[in-house]
């Protein structure tokens, strides 16, 4: 059964009362008040205030939310691009297009390979348009923040060039202003404005890692589990029937770093008094130890992966601890063989380089970061021990961890 719905008429409606005005508000406390629980603003750190402008004959793009005085523009992830395109005639053109791409460039074995990541236009004026083109046409749009590859959704790369200029991701931002050929009107011929621009995604570390001063034998002790132990062994020549050097590399656990962070670390090497005896006996030669940060850069070509290059981003100075009391176990995962001894250092690690680029990974090229331990006798033939080489696997990152909400 339908129902009616009931008659209405205007004179029924209450009558309405202005409400009076909200009382006046200030973030300064009274006396006797006190603050319980405070939300900050979550905004970016820093608000771009600059202009970028690339001016030609005919078109003249204009950038906004840049930082001032840049001479190229960079965006974040998800980041809005906006500004406005000038032209210096609008009189007889066919369309008016933006367009923002994005490529992966490697070269191995001679062989150069070009792998497009982003490749998006935005049509802001056409023919087909009832109105005339305007000279100054502004645009907003939103920088993607990830693409295909075989068919998965993968993060956007930033934007990367190897100084041996064999692998390369960067990004453009292009006007083509098209107007049909005066003598073959169903051809076109267009202008171009290209601009190179900088995509810069920003990331962090998912938890803290204890400060680059506390002491390590002091924290390792309240906070065991800041701490991640990589292992690896020195041997020793046959000959010589002395016993291996166990290597104990201790880094902070989260094994996530900003490039501008300082990375505390202890080094211990335990062993027969026999074994340990070269590194502090110098008749048998130096042995030099170094612990540092690499970056390894990696292409592949026809699923044929190939390292293009590594460098050295820093090295950390180490510094002689004094020995330890004998019952002092407290950090080992197991106590200390009757007869065996062991050497240690503190050290920090940090990036030498004013590097921006965070570590990232596509099927084309990959950039990884490294902590590495070397022990290198620098007299092998008179040395009982062997070089050896760790390196264990970091991830570098743009920003300190933090506990607030950041704009990426």
């Amino acid at each position: 059964m339908e129902s009616i719905p009931p008659s209405y008429s205007p004179s029924a409606s209450p009558s309405y009362t202005p409400s009076p005005p909200s009382p006046s508000y200030s973030t300064a406390l009274l006396p006797g008040e006190q603050t319980v629980e405070e939300t900050r603003w979550t905004g970016s750190q820093t608000h771009n205030i600059g202009v970028f402008r690339r001016i030609t004959d005919n078109i003249t793009l204009v950038l906004r939310d840049q930082q001032p005085g840049s001479i190229k523009p960079s965006y974040g992830r998800n980041a809005l691009i906006r500004g406005h395109i000038s032209l210096r005639s609008s009189e007889g053109l066919t369309d008016v297009t933006l367009m923002l791409e994005g490529q992966i460039r490697t070269e191995t074995s001679g062989t150069t390979l070009t792998t497009t990541i982003v490749s998006t236009s935005y049509s802001l004026w056409n023919s087909s348009s009832t109105e005339p083109c305007p000279k100054t046409l502004p645009f907003m749009t939103f920088f993607p923040s990830t693409f295909v590859e075989s068919g998965q959704s993968r993060p956007l790369p930033p934007s990367f060039e190897n100084k041996s200029e064999r692998a390369t991701c960067s990004y453009t931002l292009s006007v083509i202003v098209s107007r049909p050929r005066r003598f073959l009107s169903s051809f076109r011929s267009s202008d171009a404005l290209v601009v190179p621009i900088r995509y810069h995604p920003r990331s962090r570390a998912h938890t803290p890692m204890l400060p680059s001063d506390a002491p390590f034998l002091t924290t390792v002790k309240t906070s065991p589990e800041e701490w991640r132990q990589v292992l690896c062994t020195m041997n020793t020549t046959q000959r010589s029937g002395l016993a291996p050097v166990q290597c104990l590399l201790f880094i902070p656990s989260v094994q996530i770093y900003a490039l501008s962070e300082t990375i505390p670390f202890h080094l211990q090497l335990r062993g027969p008094p026999s074994s340990l005896a070269p590194f502090l006996d110098k008749t048998s030669g130096e042995i030099s130890i170094r612990v540092y940060l690499l970056r390894q850069v990696i292409v592949k070509a026809f699923d044929d992966p190939k390292t293009a290059s590594r460098r050295i981003l820093g090295e950390a100075k180490l510094t002689y601890c004094s020995p330890l009391p004998e019952n002092h176990y407290s950090y080992r995962n197991h106590p200390l063989r009757e007869g065996n001894d062991c050497l240690d250092w503190d050290g920090e690690l940090r990036c030498a380089e004013d590097d921006t680029v965070a570590s990232f990974a596509t099927q084309t090229l990959t950039v990884r970061d490294y902590i590495v331990l070397s022990l290198d006798p620098l007299e092998p033939m008179k040395c009982p021990l062997l070089a050896t080489k760790c390196s264990h696997p970091i991830r570098l990152v743009t920003d300190s961890w933090s506990d607030r909400v950041m704009t990426w």
